[in-house]
């Protein structure tokens, strides 16, 4: 019992004698602090009705109505003659470059959406100076007027990058999709008109590669449309075909790539507007061939540009994107096949046949898209031979043409009654 005792009492010593070492040791090294809380993320309320009003819309009012009183500043100096053109002009610059000015001063007080209201409507003054100078006053010929329109709105969307705001962006686009219209003489320069629009388009392109801007592929949509409809409605003759469809598949080809660039750079971000984009940027194509081409004509454009939209749905988009685009290609592709054939029983066999393939490649593939595309293309089909095609053909043809119908979905049936895909299962 004694040696046990002292064992245990020698085992207590030695636990002792280790204690303290470590302690000592310990004592010698720096206890790491503690790490720091981890910030908490405030959610921002999002801003009461009454403060959009005061904050926003009084804004936007308050430019609206300064840009008006520039206008009629202009007018009448024009009427009265009181100070000469040559001073109004000089105030009119001297004014703009001045809320520039007081614009980048209120943004480097933080007081950002401010400072950019000042500066659009700078810019907006701007723009209304030299058209008065080029259009009302006759002070400089039309190509000074030009370079100096397309010179601010170069200068306003370095600025809008620079600085990463989308208003000034907007601001340049609107200037620039603009000045065409401002500096109109009512002669026909359609190679000048569509090949500055052009580069428009493609610097906008190029600007939504690196700030993914809604509002700036949105305005520029429109801010062409504007314009091509424009010049169209005065100047458009059919035996421009071949200047105005190169033009015109260019902006198409532009607006087609905008969407799915914007959203891979901000997979995240809202995509109303490039889907909006996508199908308007479709449908204005397909109205523009139907205008300026001939029947013929109209078909193998429709095909090539669906086979573009095509090419741009399987390797730069995904997601939806990816079915509005394949979507649009097949829709393309039909709706410009009528005017090369028949448009009753001939385009409900092309349309057949394109509803047959899809479906096969879809269950080949195992690719839900591409059948549901099918199913879709095959009941429009049904419907057309049943409400229009039936009471055009004779007596064969109709029963021709339900025979090949009724064979063509029986056998589709077929293959989803055997539940290849396991769809029944999912």
């Amino acid at each position: 019992m004694d040696r046990e005792l002292e064992r245990l009492a020698q085992a207590i010593h030695d636990l002792s004698l280790r204690v303290e070492r470590l302690e000592q040791i310990a004592g010698t090294q720096p206890v790491p602090p503690p790490p720091p809380p981890r910030p908490q993320l405030v959610k921002r309320k999002p801003a009461s009705l009454e403060v959009r009003l005061g904050s926003q819309y009084l804004n936007r009012a308050g430019i609206v109505a300064l840009l008006v009183g520039i206008a009629f500043f202009l007018h009448w100096g024009l009427t009265e003659n009181w100070i000469g053109p040559v001073a109004i002009i000089f105030f009119g610059i001297a004014g703009g470059l001045a809320l520039l000015l007081f614009g980048e001063w209120f943004h480097r007080k933080q007081f950002r959406v401010f400072g950019f209201s000042l500066q659009g409507l700078g810019i907006a003054a701007l723009y209304l100076t030299l058209w008065a100078a080029f259009q009302s006053y006759h002070l400089i010929p039309e190509m000074v007027a030009f370079a100096g329109m397309a010179a601010l709105t170069a200068a306003t969307a370095a600025a809008a990058i620079l600085g990463n705001s989308e208003t000034l962006a907007v601001f340049a686009a609107i200037g620039g999709f603009a000045t065409p219209l401002l500096l109109s003489t009512g002669h026909n320069d359609e190679s000048q008109l569509f090949s500055y629009l052009v580069i428009l388009c493609a610097g906008m392109l190029a600007t939504i590669r690196v700030r993914a801007w809604n509002g700036l592929l949105l305005t520029s949509f429109l801010g062409v449309l504007a314009d091509s409809v424009a010049w169209s409605a005065s100047y458009y003759f059919h035996n421009e075909q071949a200047e105005t469809l190169t033009f015109f598949v260019i902006l198409f080809a532009i607006f087609a790539a905008a969407p799915p660039v914007i959203v891979h750079r901000r997979p995240a971000f809202d995509r109303r507007i490039p889907f909006a984009i996508a199908i308007s940027a479709t449908v204005m194509f397909v109205i523009g061939i139907f205008g300026i081409l001939n029947d013929g004509d109209i078909t193998l454009a429709g095909q090539i540009a669906a086979a573009g939209l095509a090419v741009v749905c399987w390797r730069w988009t995904s997601g939806e994107l990816r079915a509005a685009y394949f979507a649009l290609a097949v829709a393309t592709s039909a709706i410009t096949i009528p005017p090369a054939m028949d448009q009753h029983w001939g385009t409900s066999a092309v349309w057949l046949a394109m509803g047959v393939v899809l479906m096969l490649v879809g269950l080949a593939k195992k690719i839900a898209l591409v059948r549901w595309v099918a199913l879709v293309l095959l009941g429009l089909t049904i419907l057309k031979v049943f409400i229009f095609d039936l009471s055009n053909l004779g007596q064969g043809y109709r029963i021709l043409a339900l025979s090949v119908l009724g064979i063509a979905l029986l056998s589709l049936s077929f293959l989803y009654q055997r539940d290849w895909l396991g769809l029944r299962k999912q």
